[in-house]
């Protein structure tokens, strides 16, 4: 009689939590088979397996990403120029991680903006915590998180119009003593929970290699603002001897100052811009100025100089001092003002 044999397995498993990052790290799958199966068409009493169990690894996977979409544009002196970023731990295990301010070194190009200038510091790191921002250094980050950084920075004074500040932002897995995680070495297994490195690549060009624990992003700043030359021009009008006929400067002349202004900026108007002039004491200031808006045409006139470009500003004379104050000057263009002072 020919024996027939017939096999049927099945997989039992323990309760698995399962998420969109995987099994939890640490989770325990226990596994057996039965056998069943019958002699001359009569069933056999079926038979067990062992139990095969091992242990779910630690799947080390984040993402970092700017949130800006562009340099953020800052003045000169600026405090506190923000960046924005999204982090996210993928793993499958609640984890550490650490993040790092770098100033770029550069050259290097991000949003099409090559770096050129470092920022003033001090750099600050914070992360949305529920609608608080707090300091963040080391942060354990739940599985499938999400949170929001910030970098805070000062724009150093000597900054101009032009200038890029990129910088870059890294984080890196560490475990509970603040050690960078690493690969488990050699072959698996299966009863501990071994470690595997597997953050993607990321984008190449902003340092990032696959699996290494680190993800790394660049942002950064570009100022945005008014640049101003100024230059003083004087030339007389008249004197008492020979009056307009070939003027010299003696005591009683006419001199007239002009104030060219150039903004060189091609992105900023600048506003508010108040000019201050102490004049010697060989001027007689006492019955004032006469003050008026240059448009390029006196015998000193301003280079490319705008007609009506100075008017809305407002001239006062304290002592020796005379001050121009409520100027705006359009970017790319040279605007004038002038005064008329007599020597005594």
């Amino acid at each position: 009689m020919k024996n027939i044999l017939v096999i049927a397995s099945a997989m039992l498993f323990g309760f698995i939590n399962v998420q969109a990052a995987g099994t939890a790290a640490g989770t325990s799958i226990d596994n057996s088979a039965s056998l069943s199966f019958t002699v001359g068409g009569v069933s056999q009493t079926a038979v067990a397996s062992n139990t095969d169990t091992f242990v779910v690894d630690k799947k080390i996977d984040f993402a970092l990403s700017n949130n800006d979409g562009d340099q953020i544009v800052v003045v000169p002196g600026q405090t506190d120029a923000i960046t924005t970023w999204s982090f996210r731990n993928e793993g499958n295990m609640d984890q550490n991680f650490t993040f790092t301010a770098i100033e770029l070194t550069g050259g290097e190009t991000i949003y099409g903006d090559a770096d050129t200038q470092d920022t003033n510091g001090p750099r600050t790191i914070e992360y949305d915590n529920g609608g608080t921002w707090t300091a963040l250094g080391t942060l354990e980050i739940a599985v499938d998180t999400n949170i929001t950084i910030r970098i805070k920075t000062d724009i150093d004074a000597a900054r101009v119009d032009g200038d890029v500040m990129n910088i870059e932002l890294k984080s890196v897995a560490v475990d509970a003593a603040g050690a960078a995680e690493i690969n488990t070495a050699g072959a698996d297994n299966k009863m501990a929970v071994d470690t595997v490195l597997a953050e993607g690549t990321g984008i190449t060009s902003e340092g990032n290699t696959p699996h290494n624990n680190t993800f790394t992003r660049w942002g950064g700043y570009i100022v945005k603002s008014a640049k101003l030359d100024l230059t003083k021009l004087s030339c007389v009008l008249n004197d008492p001897i020979t009056g307009t006929t070939n003027p010299h400067r003696i005591p009683g002349a006419t001199i007239l100052y002009v104030f060219d202004i150039n903004n060189t900026s091609t992105t900023t108007d600048a506003t508010d811009v108040n000019l201050s002039d102490t004049l010697d004491a060989a001027f007689d200031l006492s019955g004032g100025i006469n003050a008026k808006t240059d448009d390029g045409k006196d015998s000193c006139a301003c280079t490319d100089g705008t007609g009506g470009s100075g008017s809305g500003a407002t001239f006062s004379v304290s002592g020796q001092n005379v001050k121009i104050t409520g100027l705006t000057i359009t970017q790319g263009k040279h605007n004038c003002v002038s005064f008329e002072a007599v020597i005594q």
